[in-house]
């Protein structure tokens, strides 16, 4: 792939930038208050997609399940005239790790050149108890997308260990285990490894771990939070925003993974979000949807926006029985064109192992769902 000058690439993203626009191809359904699609900054943010058909039809192997998910992502990116191709950065939720190896076949299938980075998690449940769900980010000019690869290592998967667009770098999960598939036992030994997987990425765009925008920092029910919580500090720069999320598996076994982004212009604003030109980009809150809501309303208001200038969602709920009710609260926060939006329960949770609330004691009257969500926004 030519290489095109950073500083060529963010100005090609920056004239293409455009209102907020939600992407609704003809025959899409919702099943509750997002967009399939909106662009806006260059880029195509499309929400979590599960494993049914259009008439609301599912296959019945867990080969046909992906390749529909993976049509339904096609039929929203394809409604704004791009391809796979163009795909930067790319969620896979599974309800069973076994099907990891599936997913990888499949998957370069649909990516066999400059694949996109790619997170890929075990979750307890997903709506209408979809097997998968696949949600991804496109960049609508292809020639901002660069391909960044793992340096001394030849991909045994179909993805790529970064890419940049220019301001900003897309990283793929690395996982808690060694080159030779060996997992340490300590946290911090993990940890490590990530790290470094990570630090050899952003090295060839002259960056740091410093300059990682947020960080993503999953964790299967083997990784004693505790521990932790004492090591994270040494090796994630507190100007990162950390977002800590529970999951139900990890690929390989693994206890820990982090993914995230990078950029070596961006900025704090205020204490949870931090911005790459136009983006805005707002770590996880814990509480319940209200709470949680209304704390990241609070964090957008300090540099003068709005939710409604939200594009992207994560929704990671405690239990998924309250679908709905998350649903009705959901709705009241956003504007005619609600963001786009990723639901799941990321595993089954127990009170005393669970994370903390970062959003203070839910009043008397507030009886939404427990959630943790995540924002992005644009300017």
């Amino acid at each position: 792939m030519r290489l095109v000058p950073l500083l060529s690439v963010a100005l090609l993203i920056s004239a293409e930038a455009a209102d907020l626009r939600p992407v609704s191809p003809p025959g899409t359904k919702t099943i509750g208050p997002y967009s399939p699609g909106i662009v806006a900054g260059g880029m195509v943010y499309v929400s979590g997609q599960g494993a049914s058909d259009a008439k609301g039809q599912r296959p019945p192997t867990i080969d046909a399940q992906i390749r529909q998910t993976l049509e339904n992502v096609r039929v929203i990116l394809e409604a704004e005239k791009i391809t796979f191709q163009h795909v930067v950065s790319a969620h896979v939720y599974l309800a069973d790790m076994k099907d990891y190896e599936a997913l990888n076949r499949i998957w370069a299938e649909y990516f066999p050149k400059d694949p996109p980075t790619r997170t890929v998690l075990g979750v307890v449940r997903m709506p209408t108890d979809s097997p998968v769900e696949i949600t991804v980010v496109a960049a609508v000019n292809l020639r901002a997308k660069q391909v960044l690869k793992q340096p001394g290592t030849k991909p045994s998967e179909s993805v790529s260990a970064g890419i940049s667009t220019g301001d900003r770098i897309y990283l793929s999960a690395a996982t808690g285990r060694d080159r030779a598939g060996v997992i340490p036992t300590d946290a911090r030994a993990q940890v490590r490894i990530v790290v470094a997987e990570l630090e050899a990425v952003l090295k060839q765009s002259g960056l740091q771990i410093r300059n990682m925008v947020y960080a993503n920092i999953y964790v299967d029910p083997g990784m004693p939070l505790k521990e932790l919580a004492a090591v994270i500090d040494d090796f994630i720069p507190d100007e990162t925003a950390r977002t800590v999320i529970q999951t139900n598996s990890l690929p390989f076994g693994t206890h820990i993974q982090i993914s995230g982004l990078a950029s070596g212009d961006s900025k704090r604003l205020g204490g949870h979000c931090t911005t790459v030109a136009e983006t805005v980009y707002c770590s996880g809150r814990v509480g319940t949807v209200r709470q949680a809501l209304d704390s990241l309303k609070a964090d957008l208001q300090a540099g003068g926006l709005n939710l409604s200038r939200s594009v992207s969602a994560n929704v990671y709920i405690d239990e998924l029985d309250q679908f709905t009710s998350m649903n009705k609260v959901y709705s009241t926060y956003f504007g005619d064109v609600p963001p786009t939006r990723t639901t799941v329960q990321p595993w089954k949770g127990v009170p005393e192992l669970s994370l903390p609330p970062t959003t203070g004691v839910a009043t008397a009257q507030d009886d939404s769902p427990r959630a943790q969500v995540s924002i992005i926004a644009v300017r």
